[in-house]
């Protein structure tokens, strides 16, 4: 894709086109991520688990405050 356009091949309302696809297809794949996640066996791992899930919530509250802010 990155050729095709380097090379004017690809019009500008297709490439506006495609990057939008692209970000609604990785939120949706990354839903899908989300979704497939078993809470249960999460927990059941211990504390480690359980604190690597907090401290991702944990940046991705930070991030979601940075983005925010702006």
């Amino acid at each position: 894709m990155m050729g095709l356009r380097s090379f004017d091949l690809i019009p500008p309302q297709a490439a506006t086109v495609a990057r939008e696809s692209s970000s609604v297809l990785t939120l949706v794949s990354m839903a899908a991520l989300g979704l497939s996640v078993n809470m249960r066996t999460d927990f059941a791992s211990g504390g480690r688990g359980l604190l690597s899930m907090l401290a991702l919530a944990f940046m991705s509250a930070i991030g979601l405050m940075i983005l925010h802010a702006n």
